[in-house]
């Protein structure tokens, strides 16, 4: 794309809520705070989002960051429960977010008290990852650089959090040290497909003009990192693929990487895994949709129409008064696209 602002870093995370106060005090917790808000009638609602129900929202955002909200969306009519409690991340459609915390045990602790208290979460402990290599390091001697990195899943909530030893990277996470939780915004944003066509991942980079980060094929042995292996459910010969897709403003060099990335993990067309997408869509409960902003809403919608979307909307006004779409891209998830980016 000849110019990097018509499309920015992954914009919102919208979760379907069943109780919009109890989502709004939750996230209170981590640092986000009331932005805007707003509503559409059943009918509006059904034209934009292909869902039955009148629609009430509200908009979170974390400190003065302009990418990683949150909108929590609560329907009147929900489409479905969405997939309710799971052990690992391992659907076909599933979606979750990443965030960066100062003390990830400290939230794991809240979430195994809310465990012994009856709420439903599943706990994934912290396993270590060293993210470089220490140049002729010495466990004991020399300081580990790497994150600790575990998930808190929820019906409404699906979380992965990280915490950072011996390094720093300006401008992937701020942490809100006011914050109870002392987290960041969302980093970064994960979609796990099944499918064999890489093709897929073109539309992207090619159509909405991310920036495509390397991309890696992993597994494939006892001894690939255990994390994954526990987070994705993963046998110890399967093979996956992680393609990375950036704010545009962002680098191929790691130490200038931005906030807002989308990973989606991609598994082998024959993999075993539930299919969820309908209850990881618009109107179910819970991480439902995905948004990026961009500058030119028309221009936009011609290209993910010529890009080989499905389901493409016409261009109308979103419950926060932004011109909006609704699409299905051609790997079968379901986004909008917002056009009030400047």
């Amino acid at each position: 794309m000849s110019d990097a602002k018509e499309i920015a870093g992954l914009y919102e995370t919208c979760i379907g809520v069943p109780d919009l106060i109890e989502a709004i005090r939750f996230w209170g917790q981590f640092g986000y705070k009331i932005c805007d808000q707003g509503e559409l009638s059943a009918d509006k609602a059904h034209t934009l989002y292909n869902v039955d129900s009148a629609l009430k929202s509200v908009q979170l955002q974390h400190l003065d960051s302009d990418h990683s909200f949150i909108r929590l969306m609560h329907w009147e009519k929900p489409r479905n429960m969405g997939i309710g409690i799971t052990t690992n991340l391992r659907l076909d459609g599933g979606r979750w977010a990443v965030m960066l915390t100062s003390n990830i045990l400290n939230i794991l602790n809240h979430v195994e008290d809310a465990q012994n208290a009856g709420d439903p979460w599943n706990i994934m402990e912290p396993h270590w990852l060293q993210v470089y290599a220490m140049d002729k390091g010495q466990p004991f001697y020399d300081p580990p650089i790497g994150v600790r990195e575990g998930l808190a899943l929820h019906p409404y909530q699906r979380l992965a959090l990280f915490e950072r030893y011996n390094y720093e990277k300006l401008g992937y996470g701020t942490i809100d040290p006011a914050s109870f939780l002392k987290t960041s915004e969302f980093t970064h944003h994960g979609i796990l497909i099944r499918s064999d066509d890489i093709g897929t991942m073109r539309f992207y980079d090619e159509c909405l003009g991310l920036l495509k980060q390397k991309e890696h094929t992993l597994g494939g042995k006892p001894t690939c990192y255990s994390g994954n292996k526990e987070a994705f459910g993963l046998d110890d010969h399967e093979i996956y693929h992680i393609h990375d897709f950036d704010d545009p403003r962002s680098s191929l060099e790691i130490s200038k990487h931005r906030a807002g990335r989308l990973k989606i993990v991609r598994m082998a067309g024959d993999a075993e895994m539930p299919d969820v997408y309908d209850k990881c869509s618009p109107g179910a409960l819970g991480m439902s949709l995905f948004t990026y902003q961009v500058r030119d809403i028309d221009e936009y919608h011609k290209r993910v129409l010529d890009g080989g979307a499905a389901n493409v909307t016409d261009v109308m006004e979103n419950e926060l008064g932004h011109p909006a779409i609704c699409f299905t891209a051609p790997d079968g998830n379901a986004w909008s696209l917002i056009g009030n980016l400047t």
